[in-house]
């Protein structure tokens, strides 16, 4: 499997220091720009002269998440109904219904003893709330679709492998590849068939976006559209939130007095299996100093349409210029202590609510046009998630597996990471 593997001091991932240390190459052969300065992030994710990069394109296809211009509009207009900003709880259900799931297989494991992967674990939850509300179609808390995360592995090994030059492909790598491509194509295609199968019964009336990027898209392409856009979704709405989830649980593995201390405000505030209404201000302060640490999106590629000046260096046209979340999230400028794992740096201060030293000193959703759509759903999924799994157990690492990131697209835990879980109050067995 091509993987770039790293390993993690405190919190701190050495493969990205590395990378800029060492820097990066465009397709093109011309040196990547990185970008550490929020100001210059801002100009960006916003002018119109810097464009989605098509290098990921080309590997992952011409979907939501990596086209721009005139087809990403449109493709946008297919997608947006089913994440209306207006309305931050529309997929609440389908997470509320999913969340149960993820619940039962950790009070199996307590009850076994046996170990999980909390990347899989993860994933299998999101690729859940994803189906059901996106794909319109349900699946049994115990399902395969972890398998997806072989193909975000490869693709995503692809990708760095082309950029920085200490990364070698070789003919495994590649062989690999194609294998997961093809197991990726044909769940999309199975998932294309089951939805067009229901064209003309009740199920046509739903607000599934699969039904709308068939409808719209068609097969003009050889049904290529409509499998880029499911693709893409895929590995936006499944793979990125699993991540955060399942560093947030190893940062409260590691950190006991942040962990004693949210388990006392989810005790605190506990009404029930649910567990969805009241203020939870240190578990917001959780998630969102470990999405400053380990945002899921770790850079963001764009490439220059026209020659313009960034800051004080002149850009050609078609330069690449990485925004590096993961670098701007850690500014010693920006951040006290940026290595630390601090939740309490998010809480609400005697001014008010917390406020960021720069509107692009943290942006784990991304920004610009290409702003997230799906953010309120993953708030949902990290907040429910978390608050249940946390008020029925204490979650630790498995010995044997020491803590290291994978890095690709997304930046995630090791996959071999396992953690074991047990009943809060009980003895470890």
């Amino acid at each position: 499997m091509l993987i770039l593997r790293s390993e993690i001091d405190g919190t701190r991932i050495r493969a990205i220091d590395k990378f800029v240390a060492s820097g990066a190459r465009s397709p093109s052969g011309r040196p990547v720009i990185f970008v550490h300065d929020p100001s210059l992030a801002e100009v960006v994710l916003h002018r119109p002269e810097f464009d989605r990069e098509p290098l990921a394109r080309s590997l992952y296809g011409n979907g939501i998440v990596f086209s721009d211009g005139e087809h990403w509009r449109e493709r946008r207009r297919i997608v947006q109904p089913s994440f209306p900003p207006r309305d931050p709880d529309h997929h609440l259900q389908d997470v509320m219904w999913a969340a149960p799931g993820l619940v039962r297989r950790f009070e199996a494991a307590a009850a076994s003893g046996a170990t999980l992967g909390v990347v899989e674990e993860t994933v299998r939850y999101t690729v859940r709330v994803l189906y059901r509300g996106v794909f319109g179609q349900e699946l049994p808390e115990d399902h395969d679709r972890v398998e997806f995360l072989e193909y975000f592995d490869s693709i995503g090994g692809l990708l760095l492998a082309t950029i920085f030059p200490e990364l070698k492909l070789d003919a495994r790598s590649m062989s690999s590849i194609k294998l997961q491509a093809s197991t990726m194509n044909a769940e999309v295609d199975r998932l294309v068939g089951i939805r067009r199968a229901e064209a003309g019964s009740s199920a046509e009336n739903r607000n599934d976006v699969l039904g709308r990027i068939i409808e719209k898209v068609g097969d003009a392409d050889g049904g290529d559209g409509v499998r880029d856009e499911v693709r893409s979704l895929l590995m936006a709405g499944a793979e990125t939130t699993s991540t955060a989830l399942s560093f947030l649980l190893l940062m409260l593995a590691t950190h006991p007095e942040a962990r004693t201390r949210l388990e006392h405000e989810i005790d605190a505030g506990s009404n029930g299996a649910s567990g969805t209404s009241g203020a939870s201000p240190f578990l917001d302060a959780v998630i969102f100093e470990t999405l400053r640490l380990f945002p899921p999106v770790w850079f963001v590629a764009r490439e220059t349409l026209v020659p313009v000046t960034l800051g004080d260096r002149r850009l050609e046209k078609d330069e690449m210029v990485f925004v590096s979340t993961a670098l701007i999230h850690r500014h010693p400028d920006l951040w006290a202590e940026p290595d630390s794992f601090m939740p309490e740096r998010f809480l609400p201060g005697s001014e008010g609510a917390w406020q960021p030293p720069h509107r692009y000193a943290f942006f784990p959703f991304g920004g610009g046009r290409h702003l997230c759509l799906g953010r309120h759903v993953a708030m949902h999924e990290l907040r429910i998630a978390a608050r249940e799994i946390v008020r029925r157990f204490q979650v630790d690492i498995v010995e044997s597996t020491p803590l290291a990131a994978e890095l690709g697209v997304v930046l995630k835990p090791g996959r071999k990471i396992r953690v074991r879980v047990v009943e809060r109050g009980r003895t470890p067995r």
